[in-house]
C-alpha cells in the first residue's frame, strides 16, 4: 500500500445529501453535503461537517437548525448546483424549490424523497469545519420508496454517491452477506 494524502477519499463514495439552513421568511439556503452520519438513535442524532466560512455554517450557527434532504439520482444536477457555488451569491433555495420544514424553521427541498429535521445539539469544532450534531425532530420519506424495516427500496430509487468534485455514483447492486457462504479464505473476501 502507499501513503494517501487525501485520507478521506478512502471513506468515498458517500451519499450525498442536501442541507438545508436558515429560518423560512428571513434567509435560507442550500448546501449539498456528503459529510453525513447518524450520530445516535437515543435520542435521535444525526452530524453534517460543514465549512467554516460557508454561508450554510453561518445559518445554522445563527439559528440552530438544519434539514438533511435526500434526493434520487436523477436529480445529480441540483446536488452538484448547490454544491458547487455559494448561497451569498446564488438564490439555491429559489433553484431547486424550497418549502418550509414542519418541525424547524429551515428550508426543506420541494420534491425531496426523505427529509431529517434537526435542531442543533453541539457542535465540535476543527480548523477548516464544524461538525454540528442535530436532535431528529421529524423525519419523513416517500412510502414508495422507503421501507421502515429495510430502508431504501434501491430497486426502485437509486441514491447519489459522491466520490469526488462532480463525479457520482449510483448505488448499484444489493448483495446480502452471509448468503453465499464464504469464498477466498480470508475475512471480508466473497
Amino acid at each position: 500500500m502507499r501513503s494517501v494524502e487525501k485520507f478521506y477519499l478512502l471513506l468515498h463514495p458517500r451519499p450525498a445529501y442536501i442541507i438545508g439552513s436558515g429560518r423560512w421568511g428571513e434567509r435560507v439556503n442550500f448546501m449539498a453535503a456528503s459529510w453525513v452520519t447518524p450520530v445516535a438513535e437515543e435520542p435521535p442524532l444525526v452530524g453534517v461537517a460543514v465549512d467554516v466560512e460557508s454561508y450554510t455554517h453561518e445559518l445554522i450557527s445563527a439559528y440552530g437548525e438544519f434539514t438533511v434532504n435526500v434526493l434520487p439520482l436523477d436529480r445529480v444536477e441540483d446536488i452538484y448546483y448547490a454544491g458547487s457555488r455559494s448561497g451569498r451569491e446564488a438564490d439555491k433555495a429559489g433553484a431547486l424549490g424550497a418549502v418550509r420544514g414542519e418541525a424547524v424553521g429551515a428550508p426543506v427541498v420541494r420534491g425531496a424523497i426523505g427529509v431529517l429535521e434537526c435542531r442543533v445539539a453541539g457542535s465540535y469544532e476543527a480548523e477548516d469545519v464544524t461538525f454540528f450534531v442535530g436532535r431528529v425532530l421529524a423525519a419523513r420519506a416517500d412510502e414508495e420508496l422507503f421501507d421502515e424495516r429495510r430502508g431504501w427500496r434501491l430497486g426502485k430509487v437509486d441514491l447519489p454517491l459522491h466520490n469526488w468534485g462532480r463525479g457520482f455514483y449510483g448505488v448499484g447492486r444489493f448483495v446480502l452477506a452471509g448468503s453465499r457462504g464464504r469464498r477466498g479464505g480470508g475475512p471480508g473476501r466473497v
